[in-house]
């Protein structure tokens, strides 16, 4: 039977209802699924150590929990799990274990576990992996670097003012990137602070080896130096022990470690590791982060400074504070550049004069 045009018109205009209907229908079904994503998201955190360590690992872990409370402003429910002290591989078994859960965002916050965080990515791509310290940003994959050679330069620079015999030491966990910024940017820091001082260097290969730590600091003690610079995690309470019962002067890195050691810890070098993570996880999980872009942030972006322990201050000669001071602020403005010095002894030859801003 043929179809009057009134008809045809009447069945089009309900079929285009339909399709609007059914259109409007699938959107709210995907903004419903974006909204429940957007309000519960689960984020894992990986660390080298023990989310209570006092030092590296617990910075991290503080940071996760400060992106917690900022995104629950927003709206967001961020539910965290965390696996700790876990070798390399371990580490890729348990980002890709988050990864198949559903995580969001699974932070991988030790400078060895860069190839798990790039060979979960490869096959995670709906998963944002956070990776610290390593070489670049790739697709779901961003890195994020503390630049400490700038704050332990400072420290480097206070240890050669307070020290009495002219030689100062570091005791760092690893040889690679970032912990030898650290360790070199402190030993650069002392000779820009003395030209004549002499310095060491000790790598323990261990985050959390009290005892490896102790010796490679009495070591450096028997050597001349009478301060110590920490460059690792739980192992640093060897440190201490050693400059304490020598009785001599230690720094601190990571968080403040005064109470550790109230009577040996002078300074501690404060990473600010808390808000760089922070600001990483909140980026990742608002979906703010650049693409391929690496995240490496020094005293000019608010990563660095230093918590002078309130019992050894007054033991710090005026001047001296002052031009501590002093120097902060010029590695803030830029007027003095702290390189990242990647291979040990290498700030015994670097270029004092380099050191000015051109």
């Amino acid at each position: 039977m043929r179809l009057t045009k009134m008809r045809r018109w009447k069945m089009a205009t309900k079929n285009v209802k339909r399709l609007r209907i059914a259109l409007l229908a699938g959107t709210a079904s995907l903004l419903a699924t974006t909204s429940l994503w957007a309000k519960d998201v689960k984020v894992a955190y990986i660390p080298c150590g023990q989310v209570n360590d006092g030092s590296w690992s617990e910075a991290g872990y503080d940071g996760v929990k400060a992106a917690k409370d900022a995104l629950a402003k927003s709206g967001t429910n961020v539910t965290i799990d965390y696996s700790e002290s876990l070798s390399p591989s371990q580490a890729e078994v348990a980002a890709r274990d988050y990864a198949t859960k559903g995580y969001q965002t699974v932070i991988l916050h030790c400078g060895t576990y860069a190839d798990a965080a790039y060979n979960a990515g490869k096959d995670f791509p709906n998963t944002n992996f956070l990776i610290v310290v390593a070489p670049k940003s790739v697709k779901n994959v961003w890195t994020y670097i503390p630049a400490m050679q700038d704050i332990s330069f400072v420290a480097g620079y206070l240890a050669s003012k307070m020290s009495k015999s002219g030689a100062v030491g570091v005791v760092a966990s690893f040889n690679f990137s970032n912990i030898t910024w650290q360790a070199e940017g402190f030993r650069l820091g002392a000779r820009y602070g003395n030209p004549k001082i002499k310095t060491f260097s000790n790598y323990i290969n261990s985050f959390d080896d009290a005892g490896k730590a102790k010796e490679a600091a009495q070591a450096e003690i028997d050597s001349g130096a009478d301060v110590i610079y920490s460059a690792t995690d739980q192992a640093s309470r060897g440190i201490y022990a050693a400059a304490e019962t020598n009785g001599n002067l230690a720094i601190a890195s990571y968080s403040d470690q005064s109470k550790l050691a109230p009577k040996t810890v002078l300074a501690s070098a404060l990473a600010n590791i808390p808000l760089l993570v922070e600001n990483m996880v909140t980026g990742s999980v608002s979906g703010t982060l650049v693409a391929d872009k690496v995240y490496s942030v020094g005293m000019a972006g608010g990563i660095g400074d230093l918590a002078m322990n309130p019992d050894l201050a007054k033991t710090v000669p005026p001047d001296v504070a002052k031009e501590v001071q002093a120097l902060m602020v010029s590695i803030k403005s830029g007027e003095i550049k702290v390189p990242a010095l990647s291979d040990p002894g290498q700030s015994e030859k670097y270029d004092l004069a380099a050191l000015k801003a051109k």
